[in-house]
């Protein structure tokens, strides 16, 4: 018997939703990828000079203040522009390749997205505090440091331009080619959500696996709903999260 479409993307229940449909294939999205985030880095030093960025913008790593936010923006602003433009090379739809259609099930869709994202991170956070014995707070006081005067140009930097561009790159254009290769899509998430990681080195070690498993379901999220528009949505409001949190909740001493 037919399954209900309006049943296709549920989050806990019917079958999921995604359908990776691009041209690209594995070797070449890979290798695409890599010249999106090349050229990305080249974009900033042309505009800002090349002693400002010498390695892949990371918040953790890179100058202080207007500098930084500078940086990650003209950055997140590339890999948005030319991630789009790939995707819709060789034929591609944009829509289609990025899995940017509208999910099923939308609004309510995303609420539940957003509160098994706040079940996870509270079990993770649970997790550290009781067997990880480090500064918790380390890899969040970079980012105090990045907000500096300029918050509102942070919570868009933080909050909206590294949602769209990581998720975009990641999940959408890297992810699609791998899931429709023999691999499959699991295999295909834990590349993607690997190579995502790395651009948050720097974090402890506790912060990069705490990255790696919130990576991981964001792609279960794009899996079960078939839409990217779940993902990015709950990576904005938890990092928009973050940096309210941090505007008015100063962190412990170190």
């Amino acid at each position: 018997m037919a399954i209900s479409r309006s049943l296709r993307g549920g989050l806990l229940w019917g079958p999921r939703a995604y359908e990776p449909k691009t041209p690209w294939r594995p070797g070449p999205a890979l290798l695409a990828g890599v010249a999106i985030v090349g050229l990305s880095i080249l974009g900033v030093v042309l505009t800002l000079g090349s002693g400002t960025v010498s390695r892949m913008p990371d918040s953790a790593q890179l100058p202080r203040g207007t500098t930084q936010l500078a940086v990650l923006g003209i950055w997140q602003a590339a890999t948005i522009v030319l991630t789009v433009a790939a995707s819709a090379m060789f034929g591609g739809r944009i829509v289609d390749v990025l899995a940017l259609g509208r999910p099923p099930g939308a609004p309510l869709v995303y609420l539940k997205g957003v509160l098994l994202l706040g079940l996870l991170q509270i079990g993770v956070s649970i997790v550290q505090q009781s067997l990880i014995k480090q500064d918790m707070y380390a890899d969040l006081r970079p980012f105090v440091q990045l907000f500096g005067e300029h918050r509102m140009v942070a919570l868009l930097v933080v909050g909206v331009g590294a949602p769209l561009s990581e998720e975009l790159l990641f999940r959408g254009f890297l992810l699609s080619a791998l899931a429709r290769s023999r691999i499959g899509f699991w295999p295909g998430a834990l590349i993607t959500t690997g190579l995502w990681t790395a651009l948050h080195v720097g974090y402890s070690t506790a912060g990069i696996a705490e990255v790696y498993l919130i990576g991981l379901f964001l792609s279960w999220l794009l899996w079960r709903t078939g839409s990217l528009r779940v993902p990015i949505f709950c990576h904005a409001l938890y990092n928009s999260l973050i940096v309210l949190v941090l505007w008015y909740v100063p962190l412990p001493a170190g």
